[in-house]
């Protein structure tokens, strides 16, 4: 899922640059009604999340697990996750740092994106590696995003052109409930098919968004994030085809079994056609 979400997504960065290019007045900002490319990106998007619902349905229904079962007991995948954990927090603390003035609700996202790249992702790494509960940082990102997308919203409330901020707005929703899905695991509720599906669609509008002329230290940030939910992805896929491939466990006496065993008795050896036989005598002939 996550290879056909890289693809499509670059088809759909390519065609999000000629929209962009071609669509969007470059004075007044408004955009061109039925262009072509337009919609064929928007028929794409329709696809290939079409694609993603179906394909996340045959996910079968994992065991309710922990998160370190889930996502933990793999080091390159542990140092991954670490080292995006670190990177999401310095990207956040440089958007600090280069700020002239900002308003009370971008600083409280701003250090929301700290604590939450600290103590909630590169946390929620160390301890899931040590096996130990994540319940907490876990949390905080989910918080974090729900944050930043509803200031998003509010900042581009006022835009009448929604064709220019909408992939943004899917690409966050839906790494919100990538990362909604994943803490569902601290909490012992696995939910594989709707994480799969959530981050898969995440990576494909993140790629997108990529065309975009908006914010850049806001676009870095929402990259890192992705990459985060691509690693992830793949380590749940890695854990649930290791699954698919271990031995399945012998099958033990059910209480039907014993139900049988009781009605349907096995056949003494004396009894011969219902015929009752001493030992050592011989059938009539």
């Amino acid at each position: 899922m996550a290879l056909l979400s890289i693809v499509f997504g670059v088809i759909g960065y390519l065609l999000r640059l000629h929209e962009v290019a071609t669509v969007f007045d470059p004075i007044s900002g408004l955009a061109a009604r039925g262009m072509p490319v337009s919609l064929a990106l928007i028929g794409l998007s329709v696809f290939v999340i079409a694609c993603l619902f179906v394909m996340s349905l045959a996910m079968r229904r994992a065991r309710d697990v922990s998160f370190a079962e889930a996502f933990g007991k793999r080091p390159f995948g542990q140092a991954m996750l670490i080292f995006l954990g670190l990177a999401v927090t310095a990207f956040s603390a440089l958007e600090f740092l280069a700020a002239q003035e900002l308003e009370v609700l971008e600083l409280i996202r701003i250090v929301t994106g700290l604590t939450a790249g600290f103590f909630g992702l590169f946390l929620m790494a160390v301890l899931a590696a040590r096996g130990t509960a994540v319940i907490i940082p876990a949390v905080l990102p989910v918080f974090w995003l729900c944050l930043w997308l509803v200031l998003s919203h509010i900042d581009q409330a006022s835009d009448p052109v929604l064709l220019g901020y909408a992939y943004q707005l899917f690409a966050l929703a839906l790494l919100l409930l990538s990362f909604y899905f994943i803490a569902g695991y601290a909490f012992g509720q696995a939910r594989p098919g709707h994480l799969m599906f959530s981050t898969s669609s995440a990576i494909y509008f993140t790629i997108i968004t990529l065309a975009d002329n908006w914010n850049a230290p806001q676009q870095r940030v929402l990259f890192i994030l992705t990459i985060t939910a691509l690693i992830y992805h793949l380590l749940l896929t890695t854990r649930l085809h290791s699954s698919d491939r271990a031995p399945k466990p012998a099958r033990t006496h059910s209480r039907r079994d014993e139900w049988q065993d009781a009605t349907y008795p096995e056949q003494d050896p004396e009894w011969d056609d219902g015929v009752w036989r001493p030992e050592g005598s011989t059938p009539d002939a």
